[in-house]
């Protein structure tokens, strides 16, 4: 027969066994939540509310627009323009304003579309002479899908365009006296498209740009060619690793990883877990996609990886809202591809949604010299996205040269642009 004492004890090392056993998942928890998140930007000048004092009217024979109680972000309405779905373009503008300095600012938008898919192009003009003359914007495009689609449709999001690059080629607006601002939306000419807008701001720019150099999957080549290069030009940079390649041929060990960390100056991000052959955090179930985010983020902390473990970079550019809100659980700041919105502001629009140039086998040294400028010109940021290197002819269309690549780096060391890592630039020093 077995001791009533025995029986007591096994009992209550089972308590303790459990007890010690979740207070380590519940010390886990806590660690993998965001230590820091980007902090916010405020506006420097808020152009309009859009509340029952707003200044904007339809300026359009097209479409209908005009205050929408229903539909409402802050405040107590927004303002609601809607196209007729035959891609006429319609206008709301105020003018007349008093003028705004908009020289030293960016633009931020606050919004919601339904039938985003049906949204060609949302842009913004400006004016200083009762549109007279004016410089065009691109502020937002619904007809991308996938890893150049910025938003869902029917969400409120943040929308941010830098300055000084306007779609008609050489500004021509004064910014120091800006005295008209027009939204206009133009659909697909297949069905109309609807724009909530609930905020205009103005947001204090950067004394200087900023460029950040990223490396995904942590392949092979960045050691061998990428990390001599970027440091022969001072040039510290952020990889992105897959956690579960770490090691297998063809993608840098962790040896080489935390050297890089601990003498090159760069940082390790987070990207994934698993490889994810089926695509991006939007294809995945909700388990799969926490059990995801949780796995990679205890892998960095577990190997030492702290200085980017706040931060992530999006599987092949994919996200939604859904992916995003599980995303901050974990992570204070997120990276896309979104190229087609232009270079990303300083701080973002979004920090779980920040705007990068994803390089390709066919991306011209020109063209990424062109985009090194224009950050230095916008005061806005460029996240430069690499993958594998090779000296060779391009096997794949994520490769690039590394001859091509020096001269990248050399332009990019002698810009007046500031380098900053991701974590860096996204969460603050």
């Amino acid at each position: 027969m077995r001791s009533p004492t025995r029986g007591r004890l096994v009992a209550a090392l089972l308590v303790l066994s459990f007890t010690a056993a979740s207070a380590q998942a519940d010390a886990w928890t806590a660690l993998l939540r965001p230590g820091r998140v980007a902090p916010s930007a405020p506006a420097s000048l808020v152009i309009d509310t859009f509340q029952h004092d707003t200044p904007f009217v339809k300026q359009s024979t097209a479409g209908s627009a005009g205050p929408d109680l229903s539909e409402v972000l802050l405040g107590t309405r927004s303002w609601r323009a809607s196209t007729d779905g035959d891609g006429v373009q319609v206008n709301v503008r105020a003018d007349g304003l008093a003028p705004l300095d908009l020289s030293d600012a960016f633009v931020r938008l606050r919004l919601k579309v339904a039938e985003l898919a049906r949204l060609h192009r949302l842009y913004l003009y400006l004016s200083h002479d009762g549109f007279e003359t004016y410089d065009t914007y691109l502020v937002l495009r619904g007809d991308h899908a996938g890893a150049e689609a910025y938003a869902d449709d029917g969400e409120w999001v943040t929308v941010t365009t830098a300055l000084g690059t306007p779609l008609n080629g050489a500004p021509v607006v004064d910014l120091t006296r800006v005295t008209g601002v027009q939204l206009s939306l133009v659909d697909d000419g297949e069905g109309p498209a609807t724009v909530w807008f609930a905020s205009l701001e103005a947001v204090q720019r950067p004394a200087r740009g900023v460029v950040t150099v990223m490396f995904d999957d942590a392949r092979s080549g960045v050691f061998e060619l990428a990390v001599p290069l970027a440091q022969r030009f001072g040039v510290r940079a952020s990889v992105a690793a897959i956690a579960e390649l770490v090691g297998v041929e063809g993608f840098m060990t962790l040896e080489e990883l935390q050297l890089l960390e601990r003498f090159a100056g760069w940082e390790v991000v987070a990207h994934h877990l698993t490889p994810l052959p089926g695509g991006g955090f939007d294809k995945l179930d909700r388990a799969a996609l926490t059990a995801e985010l949780q796995g990679i983020k205890r892998w960095m902390l577990e190997h030492g990886f702290v200085r980017g473990a706040d931060v992530i970079a999006y599987p092949y550019g994919g996200f939604d809202a859904a992916s995003i809100e599980e995303v901050r659980r974990y992570f204070g700041a997120g990276r896309t591809i979104l190229q087609s919105l232009g270079l990303e502001t300083y701080p973002p629009a979004d920090p779980y949604r920040v705007r990068a140039l994803s390089v390709t086998d066919t991306t011209t040294t020109e063209a990424l010299r062109v985009a090194i400028d224009r950050a230095a010109r916008e005061r806005s940021w460029l996240v430069l996205v690499f993958h594998q290197f090779s000296n060779a002819a391009a096997q794949h269309d994520t490769e690039y040269s590394g001859v091509d690549f020096a001269r990248v780096m050399a332009h990019l060391a002698a810009a007046d642009v500031e380098v900053l890592t991701f974590s860096e630039a996204a969460l603050g020093r």
